[in-house]
């Protein structure tokens, strides 16, 4: 019996700051193993950062994913942050094997930030270092 061979897929996402869930079109699959590595720069209200955020301190508690940066870039499978976790400039993941059984198994990215702060985040132009994008890599 042959194994199953899996094609590496590669795909790049702008990020809008501004998106509670920031689609990527990636159906997630249970088991397989993604690699996330960010660039560019966004900008909430006066702060611009790139993808690891910026210490917010106490103000890190109210964030969407508690107790990390403001302005992290984290992904979540489908729009539940039960399923929520940083990236940041990069890092690798396995999809659980329970996203088999949820109805939205699309990836989705957003910058950590208090729930209703989003209307003062903005995209970056290029002269300004932006946009963010995350290259995503399927590994297996």
């Amino acid at each position: 019996m042959l194994d199953a061979v899996v094609k590496k897929t590669v795909t790049t996402v702008e990020v809008d700051p501004r998106d509670l869930y920031c689609p990527t079109g990636i159906e997630v699959v249970p088991g397989a193993r993604y690699r996330f590595e960010a660039e560019g720069k966004w900008k909430d209200a006066w702060i611009t950062c790139g993808p690891e955020g910026w210490p917010g301190l106490l103000l890190e508690a109210w964030n969407r994913l508690p107790w990390r940066r403001v302005f992290l870039l984290c992904g979540t499978v489908g729009k539940n942050l039960q399923r929520a976790f940083p990236v940041g400039e990069g890092c690798e993941w396995t999809a659980p094997a329970e996203v088999a059984g949820w109805d939205d198994r699309q990836l989705y990215f957003f910058a950590n930030d208090w729930p209703n702060k989003y209307d003062n985040n903005r995209p970056l132009p290029s002269e300004q270092g932006g946009p963010l994008r995350v290259t995503v890599t399927r590994l297996s």
